[in-house]
């Protein structure tokens, strides 16, 4: 069975294979190659239930929008809630009979792909109002990216999924707003879009990234020290980098622009009942914390390097970069 081509022998039977990353030993490599599975599985067989729009239907979606969106960029569907809800109400007005997320998948492919519709008289109008968006509050950067993970990891779902699909959305922020309360549902949804906007290198800046010296950043971490015993008044208030590990195991990777109340949210374990499941619980005295203080380390960006050593190290509960991501 060692010499079957199997990409040839699924050419033939008219199916598709789809590549996923490489399995890692233990649970949690099950848990990331079951994810990996599910993800490639959803790409490749959309649901039997998802309806077949033409262009004369996309006229319409695009009509909705306009409808109801009182300037706001097309994007804004994805953490305004209330403009989603009008905007699927206003397409099942007009005749449309889909699901929310169907419909906002809709709306944004035909805003991805808008010099082809444009060819058939389709078009969004320009954005003419533009909010603030409030920052992602610094203790808790990390249970907005714990709650992705979860979601990840049970359905394969992907952030654009998660914050487009009504069900999924209410489940993140449901599982969000159980430890950070004070948050609203938007500053959630933002905080969303951060991560997944950060998780990849652009092209342009990728060959110096895969020149950096890990060893630079490796000097400059502070001593691990378990979170069931560490001193948060010795981590600074200021920008940084934190690092957990259990074991030899990466758990987490993150900068944040301040890095002790994050700290404190790690030292409390609270945020670890995202994640915990029925073959890992948490104990403090294993998870081992260090940090980096500063916006740089050797002159590079704390961010640069927050990507290349999630990339690197794929964390178990840092929202994915691709090896070779750009």
């Amino acid at each position: 069975m060692d010499d079957v081509n199997q990409y040839a022998v699924s050419k033939a039977l008219g199916s598709k294979m789809t590549p996923v990353k490489r399995a890692r030993f233990g649970n949690f490599g099950l848990l990331a190659t079951a994810a990996e599975a599910l993800r490639a599985r959803h790409a490749s067989n959309p649901s039997r239930e998802a309806p077949d729009f033409s262009y004369k239907e996309d006229r319409l979606v695009v009509q909705a929008f306009e409808d109801v969106r009182g300037g706001l960029a097309t994007d804004a569907i994805l953490w305004d809630r209330s403009l989603a809800r009008a905007f699927a109400k206003r397409c099942r007005e007009l005749g449309l009979d889909a699901s929310d997320a169907f419909l906002n998948r809709r709306l944004l492919n035909i805003r991805k792909c808008i010099r082809r519709y444009e060819k058939r008289g389709i078009s969004i109008a320009p954005a003419t109002k533009s909010d603030a968006h409030p920052s992602i509050v610094p203790q808790y950067a990390h249970v907005i990216e714990f709650a992705l993970v979860r979601l990840r990891y049970r359905y394969g779902a992907s952030i654009d999924d998660i914050l487009l699909d009504p069900s999924l959305g209410a489940q993140f922020e449901q599982m969000a707003l159980e430890l950070a309360p004070d948050l609203s549902n938007m500053a959630l949804r933002l905080g969303a879009l951060y991560i997944r906007k950060t998780r990849h290198f652009a092209k342009k800046d990728l060959a110096s990234v895969e020149g950096l010296d890990l060893e630079v950043v490796e000097k400059a971490w502070s001593r691990p020290v378990s979170l069931a015993s560490v001193n948060t008044a010795n981590v600074p208030s200021s920008p940084g980098l934190l690092e957990l590990k259990e074991e030899g195991r990466y758990l987490y990777i993150s900068r944040n622009n301040d890095i002790r109340p994050a700290a404190e949210q790690m030292q409390s374990g609270n945020a670890f009942d995202l994640v915990a499941n029925g073959f890992w619980t948490p104990r403090l005295d294993r998870i081992t914390l260090q940090f980096v203080s500063g916006a740089t380390v050797g002159d590079i960006k704390i961010g640069v390097w927050e990507r290349r050593l999630i990339r690197d190290r794929a964390p178990i509960f840092n929202w994915p970069i691709p090896q070779h991501a750009a």
